[in-house]
């Protein structure tokens, strides 16, 4: 992997989904690929890595290959495009008789008249039924035209299946198979097929906890490819190399959209199969003739983009569960790659100078957390990351303007400095607001602070009546700061579902080999919920007063095996569950049982919730 597909992906990642499956994405240039990657699993039970070869439902995109046939066909002199497509299907009929005006260029943009989906066979898990055509036509029959062939274009999937059918007709042959013979092959796309073609040379992803989707919609909607096979085929659109003529290209290339309101400077955009043929980005400067096309599944979203001004292609697909815009992150990728090529195709914004970087850019405090600021090009990204693995967008995609980085719903973020400390600031609804403090090296820990990383602490002090401790504060573990000396984090557990924290992280230096105290200083509420922990041992049992609650070590907590309730009610007996805990004593009025999880957060509270559910390990607390 290269310096900046590295780069490319660690910005791809700090907005994705914390229970994303997968995404890929690739860049080419000049016909060499500057950066390719694919991020998580195949969504399979098996939870394998993802491949640069894995294959992505790109859905619409198949709109593309379909035109590239229809114009192969114009080509070899079989097809007129302009031809009444009846008159290549005996068999198409409707109930409206204007559908004898229907030609090929009506259904490869978007100007048919035709209903819109035929939705039976668009998305299904066998396609081993070989008589989808037959349903097309019996679906056709039972139709009436929206409008007029011509009259305006709205967007169609039928049209291309109905471009599909005569392609197949006019060639004699399959037309998965004769897409590939003219196109795939040729271009060497060896991952890039239909569902009926599919080998499983290559795997499919699928998105997780769903079954995989298959496709009989071939024409409009069918092929499976991966990223960097895809931007084989848009060099393919900016260098033809015989396989197509050029006229072809440039034909699909035209304007071929029709609308009746003077206002809509969007359906005039669609041709032969692209959605836009002169895209036209408010942030990027990409030039002129640029071809985009996006696909969207039940289980993928596909952005596809050709770009001549820089002889460029970029690709992307992902699961819907990566939650991510394509087109936007496509081409902030894209932006970044040519910064690096040393060119600048901001409109707006201005490249981050490295100055600003290199001093405010790094990891950030907040009372009950972590932030981290990344900057690349002219964005900058703000993420929560917890010391368990989790990380979370706050702030995504800031766009520097100069002096402050500007962001969705009006917010401006900014730096300011105080006694050589570095602040983030938020300019919101004209109120400028302190957000985070910059973590700064401090003292090496001692041994004993060594000794406590990653140990576990859990709460012997909440009562029958305490809410609190039922979303957060149940116990805590210590960790350090990655990659900041001296910094400590207590980090107290949270339900994931929990209202208002979740897990609560808090930063703190060492007093003496006993106590640690919170030290950041943002004022307005950037440094609110102060925490101190006070360790001592008794009889060789360590415990940490801390934010109220008492905590013991879990290391020095007895095995579960039937105790109940105690009558000292100044503190919870808790012990460790080694074995099925199959029922829970009874449970006296005033009185209250926890059963933890093994991270020490709640899994079943007899304050909330009358059913339990049986458990095999974890703590249980006695209150």
């Amino acid at each position: 992997m290269n310096s900046l597909t590295q780069k490319l992906t660690k910005i791809l990642k700090l907005n994705l989904s914390n229970k994303f499956t997968s995404v890929s994405y690739a860049i080419m240039k000049d016909g060499n690929m500057l950066a390719a990657d694919t991020i998580g699993t195949n969504g399979s039970n098996k939870n394998n890595n993802s491949t640069i070869n894995d294959t992505y439902n790109v859905a619409s995109v198949s709109k593309i290959f379909c035109s590239l046939a229809a114009m192969k066909l114009v080509e070899l002199g079989k097809l007129d495009l302009d031809k009444p497509i009846y008159k290549y299907l005996p068999k198409f009929k409707m109930l409206d008789e204007r559908y004898k005006k229907i030609t090929t260029r009506h259904c490869l943009s978007h100007s048919s008249g035709l209903p819109g989906t035929q939705w039976k066979g668009f998305s299904v898990t066998d396609v081993t039924e070989d008589n989808y055509y037959e349903t097309v036509y019996d679906y056709m029959a039972k139709n009436y035209l929206k409008a007029e062939p011509g009259e305006y274009s709205v967007y169609c999937n039928d049209g291309f299946t109905m471009a599909e059918i005569v392609i197949s007709e006019i060639s004699g042959m399959r037309y998965s198979k004769f897409v590939e013979k003219y196109i795939t092959k040729p271009i060497d796309a060896k991952t890039t097929q239909t569902s009926d073609l599919l080998t499983g040379e290559n795997t499919l992803t699928k998105e997780k906890k769903k079954p995989y989707e298959l496709l009989y919609i071939q024409g409009a909607a069918g092929f499976t490819t991966s990223m960097t096979d895809l931007c084989k085929l848009g060099d393919l659109i900016l260098n033809p190399n015989g396989i197509l003529k050029k006229e072809s290209i440039d034909e699909m290339a035209k304007p071929h959209g029709i609308t009746f309101l003077d206002a809509d400077t969007s359906t005039c955009g669609y041709g032969l199969g692209w959605d836009n043929v002169n895209l036209n980005d408010m942030d990027y400067d990409l030039g002129e003739g640029v071809m985009q096309k996006g696909g969207n599944s039940f289980q993928f979203t596909t952005q596809f983009i050709v770009i001549p001004k820089y002889n460029a292609v970029l690709a992307i697909s992902e699961t819907h569960d990566c939650e991510i815009d394509v087109l936007e992150t496509i081409l902030r990728l894209f932006a970044t790659a040519m910064l690096e090529e040393g060119i600048n195709i901001y409109k707006k914004h201005s490249p981050i100078p490295k100055d600003i970087i290199k001093k405010y850019e790094g990891t950030y405090l907040v009372p009950s957390g972590i932030y981290n600021v990344q900057m690349y090009g002219a964005i900058m990204n703000i993420t929560h990351d917890t010391t368990r693995g989790k990380s979370t967008g706050v702030f995504k995609n800031l766009k520097y303007n100069g002096k402050t980085f500007e962001g969705l719903k009006n917010q401006e973020l900014y730096f300011t400095e105080f006694n050589d400390e570095a602040y983030l600031m938020v300019n919101y609804r004209e109120k400028n607001i302190p957000l985070a403090q910059k973590a700064k090296p401090k003292k090496p820990i001692t041994k004993k602070w060594e000794n406590r990383i990653s140990k576990q602490y859990v709460c012997i002090t909440t009562t029958p009546y305490d809410l609190v401790t039922h979303e957060i504060m149940t116990g805590f573990k210590i960790e350090k700061l990655k990659d900041i000396e001296g910094i400590l984090i207590a980090s107290f557990v949270g339900r994931e579902d929990a209202d208002i924290y979740g897990v609560f992280e808090s930063s703190f230096i060492p007093m003496d080999d006993n106590t640690g105290t919170g030290f950041i200083n943002t004022p307005c509420n950037g440094s609110r919920d102060f925490v101190t922990l006070c360790f001592k041992s008794i009889e060789g049992i360590e415990y940490c007063d801390a934010s109220s609650y008492t905590y013991i070590d879990v290391e020095s907590l007895p095995k579960y095996e039937g105790q109940g309730f105690h009558q000292n009610k100044k503190t919870n007996k808790v012990y460790k569950i080694q074995n099925e805990l199959t029922t829970l004593p009874q449970i006296p009025n005033g009185r209250r049982i926890l059963v933890l999880k093994n991270d020490l957060s709640v899994d079943y509270d007899s304050l909330y919730e009358n059913e339990y559910r049986p458990v095999n390990d974890g703590f249980i607390s006695f209150i």
